[in-house]
């Protein structure tokens, strides 16, 4: 999804980006990263990689195939982390001093636990990489530019 803003600060590679909400916000990706949804204007943290400057009209692109993909990654790993927990704490229960119902629990809680920290690194790397909302243009150049 592509919408158009105005860049109210910079700091490093990123901006503060202030969008007008309408009816399509209430479906958005970025929905998760926007300040002041409840008002009529949105603020999002986008990648700067023009660096765009105070006052700039800039077009931001909300990749939300990437974050679709990421919610499948994410949801589909921990059932499969569930499901193998499970099963392999109710087959390790003979050698366990534990019922089989409390080595499958126990198995579950560690498998969700490996998952939930494999996954951790995994999107702090992935989210830098693309899951941001990030400028693709200038529309029109603010007061700052010299």
């Amino acid at each position: 999804m592509k919408d158009k803003g105005t860049v109210l600060s910079t700091e490093n590679d990123f901006a503060r980006v202030e969008v007008a909400c309408l009816e399509a916000c209430k479906d958005c990706s970025a929905g998760g990263l926007c300040i002041g949804q409840k008002n009529d204007r949105g603020l999002l943290s986008v990648k700067n990689p023009l660096h765009a400057k105070t006052g700039d009209l800039v077009l931001i692109d909300i990749p939300e195939s990437h974050y679709s993909k990421a919610l499948i990654l994410l949801f589909g790993v921990l059932l499969f982390a569930t499901l193998a927990g499970m099963g392999l704490g109710y087959v390790f229960s003979p050698v366990l001093p534990l019922s089989s119902s409390e080595s499958s629990i126990l198995g579950v809680c560690f498998g969700i636990a490996l998952a939930g920290i494999g996954l951790s690194r995994r999107f702090k790397r992935i989210n830098k990489e693309s899951l941001y909302p990030q400028i693709t243009e200038i529309l029109n150049k603010g007061g700052i530019h010299g």
